[in-house]
């Protein structure tokens, strides 16, 4: 899986063999986690992180799987923690994705009319957050945002302003990449700018 995971300082890949890369950025060191996939994983498998543990989300048309993995340094092991029942997707609804999961929330989404769901698993019910606009589907992640008040190096050129801090959602896109579709958010206007950032910041309260 391409997505990689921060938790506890470290960043983290998933391979294809189910073994775990962690890297820690501080001591530039890494180390391998063997351990080996859970059974019955479905091709919608999202690995994310939960609360104080890296997360395996797996989902069929009826039950999602949420697995945590545990024993971490001595004997990991991914334990199945929660069945979340699917209560958004049918049999007419072909294409979806596992989109994100926090440990407080969960992200699906239905390609055909963009439309994201989040179940919030306090509260165990489904609602419907916000729709995407078709010409996002082609390059999407969806990721927690936290606004820094820390500064980057180069960024005034960036944004030809004095400001070091980023003032909206649409430049931060902009700097993550310039050639995606992202850049069409230069083209809304103020209110759709602060709908969007209010819909992402309602996802991971």
């Amino acid at each position: 899986m391409k997505n990689h995971v921060y938790l506890n300082g470290s960043l983290h890949w998933l391979r294809n063999d189910g073994s775990i890369i962690a890297f820690n950025p501080e001591t530039e060191q890494a180390r391998l986690i063997q351990t080996d996939f859970p059974r019955g994983l479905t091709s919608r498998t999202l690995f994310a992180s939960g609360v104080n543990s890296l997360t395996l989300v797996s989902a069929n048309e009826k039950v999602i799987y949420v697995y945590a993995l545990r024993n971490i340094l001595s004997d990991p092991k991914w334990v199945l923690e929660k069945q979340i029942q699917n209560g958004v997707i049918d049999k007419n609804i072909v294409t979806w994705y596992v989109e994100a999961y926090n440990g407080k929330c969960l992200v699906l989404r239905t390609c055909y009319d963009g439309v994201v769901h989040v179940y919030d698993l306090s509260a165990s019910k489904w609602a419907v957050m916000a729709s995407v606009p078709i010409w996002y589907d082609a390059n999407l992640d969806f990721f927690l945002f936290t606004p820094s008040l820390y500064s980057v190096v180069g960024l005034d050129d960036i944004l030809a302003c004095g400001d070091r801090g980023i003032s909206s959602l649409s430049s931060i896109m902009t700097l993550v990449d310039r050639s995606s579709p992202e850049n069409q958010l230069m083209k809304m206007s103020v209110d759709e700018k602060e709908e969007v950032k209010l819909h992402l910041g309602m996802l991971f309260e």
